[in-house]
């Protein structure tokens, strides 16, 4: 079955799903280059296994692991922190930012006080 850019919205946004074997990441769903599963992260709605948190926005160059920290969605064995956006800034940088670091976090190095947002 094929579904709409609004009806996968929907499923994430009303009930925290998408459709059984989804593989369609790299669908754009605004101007910016938002995909999918940058609107998944943000709604914690990635599966378990999904593996292309590298994926970035067309626009502004965001990671999907970017987003996911920003609202503390990252999955629980992430390993990625040295993942840096367009701007430069890693994954373990926006999760600091955030207060959403794990308590086991031990990549201090990528951290760089005073870079707060």
């Amino acid at each position: 079955m094929t579904y709409s850019i609004e009806q996968l919205r929907d499923m994430i946004q009303s009930e925290k799903r998408l459709p059984p074997g989804f593989d369609q990441w790299y669908l754009e769903i605004d101007k910016e280059g938002f995909t999918i599963a940058h609107f998944a992260a943000l709604y914690d709605c990635l599966p378990p296994d999904f593996d292309r948190l590298y994926l970035r926005s067309r626009k502004y160059g965001q990671t999907i692991a970017h987003e996911a920290a920003m609202f503390d969605h990252l999955p629980l064995n992430f390993n990625q922190w040295e993942l840096t956006n367009d701007n430069g800034q890693t994954v373990a940088q926006v999760a600091y930012n955030f207060k959403h670091l794990p308590p086991n976090f031990d990549r201090w190095d990528l951290i760089k006080k005073g870079q707060e947002e």
